[in-house]
């Protein structure tokens, strides 16, 4: 009985750590028929939220896009487990399936051969898991990214403390947090997931790598080096490299010079 309430202690702390709280409801593109790309701008965006989020993490940065002339898309995905309608909760490896086939849908609606990825958070590691793992470098112009987990998150010492009982993190990862939050397994440092996108390069040829992270990160933890791909070409900012701004890991698809970096790394893949 004392292990299993270790257990439910420790999955609230990891699901906690790794959940964004959803923004306030709010129209946000999704329909692939109602958006065509234009002259100026002639890749679809595709917009994709973080864990335990949904569409409307885009309600500020979405509009914006559209007004500048872009077509966007932000789907809600991976939606599963014990909570109905919150999405980015199932495991990251079916959200990725699930996004591949949404971008079937966008191309073919958009008559585009390629797209660019906004991703923030677990929305920018299913951008890295599409071109690497999932071979489809070919249909991503650039993957632009807000505190992607590239590496795996300490959850700020969550995971850690779980690993401090012997054999309790196995049984909140493959027991407790998969009935809501299975994405928060894979997630953390050392899963089996973490370990299949890290192995080799994660930066695949063609593709154009932006991360943005912010040094007031408490769930892409440690802040900065969880998300940062250092390799050849790849673009990497902390969000106050370019402003003396606090801005939490949950609030950065709201946050104005966020949003005006995304707007510069879109305007740059053109």
């Amino acid at each position: 009985m004392d292990r299993i309430r270790q257990g439910l202690t420790a999955a609230v702390v990891l699901a906690t750590a790794c959940g964004l709280a959803a923004g306030p409801a709010a129209a946000t593109p999704e329909d692939t028929a109602v958006c065509t790309p234009t002259g100026a701008h002639p890749v679809p965006v595709v917009l994709l939220h973080g864990t335990m989020d949904d569409a409307t993490a885009w309600s500020t940065l979405a509009p914006q896009l559209t007004a500048a002339g872009y077509c966007v898309f932000a789907p809600t995905y991976g939606v599963a487990g014990a909570v109905p309608g919150l999405g980015g909760v199932a495991p990251v490896s079916r959200s990725a399936v699930e996004i591949s086939d949404f971008l079937d849908r966008v191309l073919a609606a958009t008559g585009s051969d390629r797209v660019d990825i906004v991703g923030h958070s677990q929305g920018g590691t299913i951008a890295e898991y599409l071109a690497k793992n999932m071979r489809q470098a070919a249909r991503i112009r650039s993957a632009i990214m807000l505190a992607p987990v590239s590496h795996g998150t300490t959850l700020s010492g969550a995971v850690g403390a779980a690993d401090t009982v012997p054999g309790l993190r196995g049984l909140v990862d493959t027991a407790v947090l998969p009935v809501f939050c299975a994405a928060c397994a894979d997630l953390e440092t050392g899963s089996a997931f973490i370990a299949a996108l890290d192995a080799g390069p994660i930066a695949q040829p063609g593709v154009r790598y932006a991360v943005l992270a912010t040094r007031d990160d408490a769930v892409a933890t440690p802040a900065g080096p969880a998300s940062f791909i250092e390799e050849p070409g790849v673009t990497n900012h902390y969000v106050q490299e370019l402003a003396p701004v606090a801005v939490s890991h949950k609030d950065l698809p709201r946050d104005a010079v966020a949003g005006r970096w995304v707007r510069e790394q879109l305007d740059a893949a053109a």
